[in-house]
């Protein structure tokens, strides 16, 4: 009779997907999961408010209610709260025994799912390598995910998960986890920071905004390109790569006004003269003076 019932829960759980957040990243994730045909069995918030939206006819129901009876509970909750619902998850269904927990850092490991593999979960990561800046949800088609598995069967089930959604799988392990976040985090909102500089910078100018966005953009979008489609070497030019040092002098002095964009270029150059190919190097970094 334990070996049907046991069968009976494991047949009820099969394919099913249960996604525990409805921010920016969960409510693209329960739209890609829908799009692609599979079972959303629910949508899990945790403020009463967020009980009003709507997800097609999938219950969206608060956790302390939730059934989570899914083969994949997904985590998406910011960074800071998901050990805490993983140990939420593991007191409200209590044996996790053939059920997949996943949470969606790019930086945190599975580590931080401890509560729920206790409670006999096994458990992964698949982090979008891509920005979700609204609730509006974004098609997830070519997204590469970064995946962290707790063993090579469950990484193979969420290469698969990954696949159906449309997207690519990255594999990704713990020892290298934060740096690939920290790399990912300079591609994205980091990179946003950058051209927000150099907006404020073209704005000291006298530029108004949207002529400040558009010397800013045209140029970042094209080097950008240029430099995906051919490299550093072609794509890198201005006053560091012909070593015009005097130019770049004249750059930090306009800056001295602005303490903050000053320290911004300063550390991007410094970080060109070291990496990049340069001409005039030594009189550059004079310059730029000690890091």
């Amino acid at each position: 009779m334990r070996a049907e019932q046991s069968e009976a829960r494991q047949a009820h759980l099969r394919g099913a997907i249960a996604i525990v957040g409805a921010g920016n990243w969960g409510s693209s994730l329960a739209a890609g999961v829908a799009s692609a045909g599979m079972a959303l069995r629910e949508v899990v918030v945790r403020r009463a408010k967020d009980r009003r939206r709507r997800f097609g006819t999938t219950s969206v129901v608060l956790i302390g209610q939730a059934r989570l009876d899914a083969e994949v509970i997904w985590i998406c909750v910011p960074d800071g709260e998901i050990g805490g619902v993983a140990a939420q998850i593991a007191e409200r269904r209590g044996d996790l025994r053939g059920q997949l927990v996943v949470h969606s850092s790019g930086a945190l490991t599975i580590e931080a799912l401890e509560a729920a593999q206790r409670a006999g979960a096994a458990v992964g990561s698949v982090a979008p390598v891509f920005s979700f800046p609204t609730r509006e949800p974004v098609g997830l088609g070519g997204v590469l995910f970064a995946v962290e598995a707790s063993s090579e069967r469950v990484r193979r089930k969420l290469n698969s998960l990954v696949r159906s959604l449309g997207g690519t799988p990255l594999r990704v392990d713990l020892a290298s986890k934060v740096m690939y976040h920290a790399a990912a985090t300079m591609a994205s909102p980091l990179m946003v920071s950058a051209v927000h500089a150099g907006v404020e910078m073209a704005r000291h100018a006298g530029l108004e905004q949207s002529d400040a966005e558009a010397v800013v953009g045209v140029l970042a979008m094209s080097t950008l390109r240029n430099y995906f489609e051919k490299g550093s070497e072609r794509s890198f030019s201005g006053a560091f790569a012909r070593g015009d040092a005097g130019t770049v002098e004249l750059h930090l002095r306009a800056l001295l006004k602005h303490p903050r964009l000053h320290k911004v270029y300063l550390e991007l150059a410094r970080h060109a003269v070291g990496a990049l190919t340069v001409q005039n190097r030594v009189e550059l970094e004079r310059v730029l003076g000690e890091p």
